[in-house]
């Protein structure tokens, strides 16, 4: 009886942690992270880009990175393209009020363009070469926490409880 128990136990840990591949795992150190999927338990490599490098040596603060993240985000999606294969499984129709591939597309392209009027000719640049194409910030770092506070504002992302005292 406690046998089965385990097992069942050890079947569910499976279905609920994503290790990732071996190959992964050579790219770099691996950190647990929840993802979208409820309960759901991941890994990712600890620096997958520069911004994670800037958060995890204490450059930039949490809200700095959410928004450099989310900017990252919508740039990708943006410049996506539509899926072009088909499947061969049964056609399920579009949920109510659900948005097509190019209608989500559109609305993260005016939201990068939202972003880069904001931060202007200047520090527009700086944001999408370290947060779209993973560049180092140099000598820009200052103007890099700069620009990455003014997205945040702009995204509506919450104010850390010391941050709020410092304002």
């Amino acid at each position: 009886m406690k046998a089965k128990a385990r097992r069942q136990r050890r079947r569910a840990e499976e279905r609920t942690v994503d290790h990732g591949t071996p190959e992964r795992a050579r790219h770099g150190e691996l950190v647990r992270h929840e993802i979208m999927d409820a309960g759901v338990v991941g890994k990712r490599v600890k620096h997958e880009c520069r911004l994670d490098w800037y958060a995890d040596k204490g450059s930039i603060i949490d809200r700095q990175y959410d928004a450099g993240l989310r900017f990252r985000r919508d740039w990708a999606f943006a410049a996506s393209s539509a899926k072009v294969t088909g499947t061969y499984g049964p056609q399920i129709s579009r949920a109510e009020g659900r948005q097509d591939f190019t209608e989500m597309q559109l609305a993260a392209r005016r939201r990068i363009a939202a972003a880069v009027a904001l931060l202007g000719r200047d520090l527009a640049p700086i944001v999408i070469d370290v947060c779209c194409f993973d560049e180092w910030a140099s000598g820009r770092l200052p103007a890099l926490r700069d620009a990455l506070t003014m997205l945040a504002d702009h995204y509506g992302l919450a104010r850390a409880a010391t941050e709020k005292g410092k304002a």
